[in-house]
């Protein structure tokens, strides 16, 4: 990991972006094939159908995971030594539908808290750090001080854990976007379109309590990441854009509406 990141950063950053999907302990999350994935995992929830979680499990090894799993063990060391298909079908076996069994629940949590999976938790952690310091970095070289802040910092490595980029999108961007509509008009176009979303799903409900949360809340580097989150949702599929902006426009105010829950940052210096 970058020497220069400061520990509570990173220690804010995992417990903001595994908390829009899992409570309590993130390196302990545990959930079912809801996604297609089969198993999502620990605090930034690797998986057995994209073969993030399977080297970790090998890295542990094998009497660890046997130690914590003496059911299901085996079957996670089989699930992650063989193909990804294979690994699915055996790991879809513990779920009723795409719930664990709480069996199954239970002996993955303990597993995935582990001092043997913490370390390996720990280490991918400081891979995505990096990445998100180093974007943060860039992004800081076009505000006035040139200084990352903590709230750009947990943004990128929400950006870095689940979407990769800012697909070409820049800093200068923003700065025309703020300068088209003016500092005081901005937050104006985020919240108007965040409040015109129709439908009654729970993130559509989100979307309208965040148009009233944030109208007129944003200033300084508040603003422009939440002026960067509606420009990176816009790339979205339009299904989904209010989906990503309650997330990312969340992480940027320090206070939001995601997955019909609020979040409320400022115990993390947000």
């Amino acid at each position: 990991m970058v020497a220069d990141i400061p520990a509570d950063w990173v220690k804010a950053a995992v417990a903001i972006t595994p908390g829009f999907e899992v409570q309590g302990d993130p390196y302990q999350g545990a959930s079912g094939d809801f996604d297609g994935m089969g198993i999502s995992c620990g605090a930034l929830q690797w998986n057995i159908g994209k073969g993030s979680l399977q080297p970790m499990v090998k890295n542990a090894g094998k009497s660890n995971v046997l130690a914590a799993m003496p059911k299901f063990g085996q079957d996670m060391w089989d699930a992650c030594n063989t193909t990804i298909a294979k690994g699915l079908s055996i790991v879809r076996r513990w779920q009723n539908g795409t719930k664990l069994k709480p069996a199954a629940l239970t002996e993955l949590r303990g597993f995935m808290g582990s001092p043997a999976m913490r370390a390996q938790q720990d280490q991918r952690i400081g891979k995505v750090a990096d990445v998100a310091f180093n974007l943060a970095s860039g992004w800081a070289k076009n505000r006035l001080n040139g200084t990352p802040t903590k709230r750009s910092f947990c943004w990128f490595f929400d950006i870095a854990t689940q979407n990769g980029s800012l697909k070409g999108l820049t800093f200068a961007d923003v700065a025309r976007f703020l300068d088209q509509n003016k500092p005081d008009r901005a937050d104006d176009v985020v919240c108007d379109f965040l409040g015109s979303r129709t439908g009654a799903s729970g993130h559509i409900n989100d979307a309208k309590k965040n148009a009233q949360l944030w109208r007129n809340k944003a200033d300084g580097d508040k603003l422009e990441l939440l002026v960067m989150s509606y420009l990176r949702s816009n790339t979205a599929d339009p299904k989904w854009q209010h989906v990503v902006l309650n997330r990312k426009g969340t992480i940027a105010m320090g206070v939001g509406w995601v997955n019909s829950g609020k979040n409320d940052f400022a115990k993390h210096g947000l």
